[in-house]
C-alpha cells in the first residue's frame, strides 16, 4: 500500500508545480526535510527544512523569468522511496536548458524527508545555472 501512496504523493507534487500551486504542498514535506542539488551553480546546495526548500523552489521561476518547467515522465516507488524521471527546461541569461533529471525521494509516514536531484548531463546543468 505504501508504494502506491508514495507514487501518488510524487505525482501530486509534480502536478501542483505544473499548475503553479507548489506552495500548497508544504504539508507534503517533513519539517526537517532536506533537498540536495549537487554542483556549484546558483541553485546548488543543501536546503534544510520547509522554509529553505520552498525558498529554493520559489527561485526557479525567478531565475528563469518564469520559463522553467518540469514535465513528469515516470515515477518508480517502493515502501519508503520514490524516483521521479522528468524533463526540465527553461531559459536563463541567453542559455537554454533541456534535459532529463531524476529526483530521488525518501518518504516516511506519507511525508517527504529527503530529495536528491540528479541531472542526466551534469555539465549542461552546471553551465545553465552558472
Amino acid at each position: 500500500m505504501a508504494r502506491a501512496e508514495n507514487e501518488a504523493l510524487v505525482r501530486r507534487i509534480f502536478a501542483a508545480f505544473a499548475e503553479k500551486r507548489g506552495f500548497a504542498l508544504r504539508d507534503a514535506f517533513a519539517d526537517d526535510a532536506t533537498w540536495i542539488v549537487p554542483g556549484s551553480g546558483t541553485m546548488a546546495g543543501t536546503f534544510r527544512g520547509r522554509e529553505e526548500i520552498f525558498g529554493f523552489l520559489g527561485r526557479l521561476p525567478k531565475e528563469t523569468d518564469g520559463t522553467y518547467s518540469s514535465s513528469l515522465i515516470d515515477v518508480l516507488a517502493s515502501d519508503d522511496r520514490a524516483a521521479a524521471l522528468y524533463r526540465a527546461s527553461g531559459d536563463r541569461n541567453d542559455r537554454h536548458l533541456e534535459l532529463d533529471q531524476v529526483l530521488l525521494f525518501r518518504i516516511e509516514d506519507g511525508l517527504v524527508h529527503e530529495v536528491l536531484a540528479l541531472p542526466s548531463d551534469p555539465a549542461a546543468f552546471e553551465a545553465f545555472w552558472a
